[in-house]
This record gives structure tokens, C-alpha cells and sequence, in this order.
């Protein structure tokens, strides 16, 4: 099925992809988002929609989903085409009506024409880090959780949090107004990767009886009857057990991350998860195709959203100015 040409088609619905979408369609291009969820907001929406971000430009606090809903009012406000579900699959380039362009392909055979891409998949397909104890994935519906995108699964709940990171301190501080208290929290090793505020106000929580931290310490077993009713835990400094009760253990190890099909169309790599670009222009190695956000690697690179908002103007304008042949410039917001 081939689509009708436009001016640009950005992969990624998430804050950056929608940064690009408003600045394109700001300077009157015509605008395309592929998706490979079935919502917009990318990562954002699907992994922590109701935790704070503190790192946005004049939000001192927002919450994920709400940051992710006025992304979506300013990026969408000039109509661009969306289409969710949609995985990336091929690019190649052709020549139609004198005109050079990009043919992108996705797994479920649609093929989407546009004079210029621009990448903003985050860190690529991603999919959560698990325990390694047998039969885990028997649990997944049963009180298991990688996500918490809605605090309200876990009202009244004996809650197990298993990580060492910010989404981990993050949702132990977050469900505090929400869970049955307290919060356990286990880590493999006795020194957090978290922010240093959020391990302080988790260790006085400790001392106020509203949070157990388990560290070092491992999950070494799950008990239930239809849904997890308790896990046993071990101190690896001591070798002690300990099973405690558990209606929600919640891992937060992470996620492994790869680009998918994007890693087989022959761009220039930074690292193995980011396509390298010039960070003046956010070219990549095939000319026509930009990146923007985390997935925009360069020497020097800070991976936070505030930078992806950058990158995105960056790369829609230098598309426009190589689709029209003309200087890149901005088109200013103010009346």
C-alpha cells in the first residue's frame, strides 16, 4: 500500500517525535508520525505516565501522562498523519516524478513516502529486565509488574519493589500515598544508583517505619495460590530468609534496548544503541534521514528531554531547508 508523498515522517510518538512534528508543521511542511505502540507518548506514556519529571523547561514538576498530553496538543495543532501499531521495517530510496525519496516500510507491509525521516525512537524497541528465577514469566497478570502506569492498581496493596535505580526509589516515594505501608524495597547490592535526594528521603521513610529496605539482598522465591501472596527474600551479606507478604512485587530492573530493523539500514552507529549524527545539523550518514532524542548519539551527548526538544527543531529545520533548497532558518513562534 503506498502512501501519499509528504515533507517529512518522523518515527516515534513520543515527546521528542511530537517536537518534531510541531516544528515542521510550523514552518507549513506536511508531517507523517509512525508508531510502533498503540498510543502517543512514547516511552513516556507506556512506562511512567504518572511519575514526575523535573527536567522540562517551565515545569517545576510534571506529571508524565500530562507532559505527554500537551506534547501531543502542540505537536498535532497542524494535522499530521498518524498511525500507531505501525513497526519500521525497511528504508530504501527511490526515484518517483523527477523527485528523490525515502520509502519506509513497516512489518505490517505499509510503505509510507516522505522527502525527508527523522528518527526520534528513543532507545529503540525495549522490553523490561527480568528476575532470574524460574517459572517468573507464570506470574505476569498475577500480581507481577514491570510498569507502573497506574497508581491506583496498587491502592491497599503489600508492595515489593525490586531495583536499585530512580524508577525504583521513584515509586517507592510514589506509592507512599497509595499502598499499604510499608514499602519494601530490595536491592542486590547496598549502594543505590538513584538519585541521592530520593535514597535520603527513602531512608527516612525507613526510619519512620513506612519503608523496609532489603540491602543486599535477592528475591529468591514466590509463593502464591493463583496470585503472588508472598516472596522469600535473602540477605546475601548473611545468607538469612526472610518471606514476607506481597499482593504486588514490582520490578524495576531496567530495560534492554536495541533499534530493531533501524540498526540493518546501513546509518552510521554511535555505540550499538544510537545513530550518530552531526549535532549541528542532527544529519545521519544517509543524507535526508536526521535523528533526534536519545536515540541521536555524538560525543558529548546528555540524554535528557529538554536536549531531544533541541535536537527536534534542529533536525526539522535543517529537513525543510534541504527539502526546499533553501538556508536554514527558523520561522519564530511569537505573534
Amino acid at each position: 500500500m503506498s502512501e501519499a508523498v509528504c515533507d517529512i515522517t518522523v518515527i516515534g510518538a513520543g515527546p521528542v517525535g511530537l517536537a518534531a512534528a510541531y516544528y515542521a508543521g510550523h514552518r507549513d511542511a506536511t508531517v507523517r508520525i509512525v508508531e510502533s505502540l498503540g498510543q502517543l507518548g512514547g516511552q513516556v506514556a507506556a512506562v511512567y505516565p504518572e511519575k514526575h519529571v523535573y527536567d522540562v523547561a517551565g515545569h517545576p514538576k510534571i506529571k508524565g501522562q500530562d507532559l505527554v498530553e500537551l506534547c501531543v496538543e502542540q505537536g498535532l495543532q497542524f494535522g499530521a498523519d498518524v498511525h500507531l501499531d505501525e513497526e519500521v521495517a525497511d528504508l530504501k530510496r527511490l526515484s518517483q516524478n523527477g523527485e528523490e525519496l525515502l520509502a519506509l516500510t513497516t512489518k505490517s507491509g505499509k510503505r509510507f513516502l516522505s522527502r525527508a525521516l527523522i528518527v526520534t525512537a528513543g532507545h529503540g524497541a525495549f522490553e523490561p529486565r527480568k528476575l532470574e528465577l524460574e517459572g517468573i514469566d507464570d506470574w505476569e497478570g498475577r500480581g507481577l509488574h514491570y510498569f507502573v502506569t497506574r497508581k491506583d492498581v496498587f491502592k491497599g496493596k503489600n508492595c515489593v519493589i525490586v531495583g536499585g535505580g530512580d524508577s525504583a526509589l521513584d515509586w517507592t516515594l510514589g506509592l507512599q500515598d497509595t499502598a499499604d505501608l510499608p514499602i519494601t524495597l530490595i536491592h542486590r547490592r547496598e549502594r543505590f544508583r538513584a538519585l541521592e535526594t530520593s535514597v535520603n528521603e527513602a531512608r527516612r521513610l525507613e526510619g519512620e517505619g513506612s519503608v523496609r529496605i532489603c540491602a543486599p539482598a535477592e528475591v529468591r522465591e514466590i509463593h502464591g495460590d493463583g496470585s503472588i501472596q508472598a516472596v522469600t527474600v535473602e540477605d546475601t551479606g548473611t545468607g538469612e530468609t526472610t518471606r514476607l507478604d506481597c499482593e504486588a512485587l514490582i520490578l524495576l530492573l531496567g530495560f534492554h534496548s536495541h533499534l530493531g530493523s533501524i540498526a540493518d539500514w546501513s546509518l552510521d552507529l554511535h555505540g550499538k544503541r544510537q545513530i550518530l549524527v552531526d549535532p549541528m545539523t542532527m544529519d545521519t550518514s544517509i543524507p535526508g534521514v536526521y535523528a533526534a532524542g536519545d536515540v541521536a548519539g555524538y560525543e558529548g551527548k546528555i540524554t535528557l528531554i529538554t536536549i531531544g526538544f533541541g535536537e527536534a527543531a534542529i533536525a526539522a529545520n535543517n529537513a525543510i531547508a534541504r527539502i526546499r533548497g533553501e538556508k536554514v532558518q527558523p520561522k519564530y513562534s511569537t505573534d
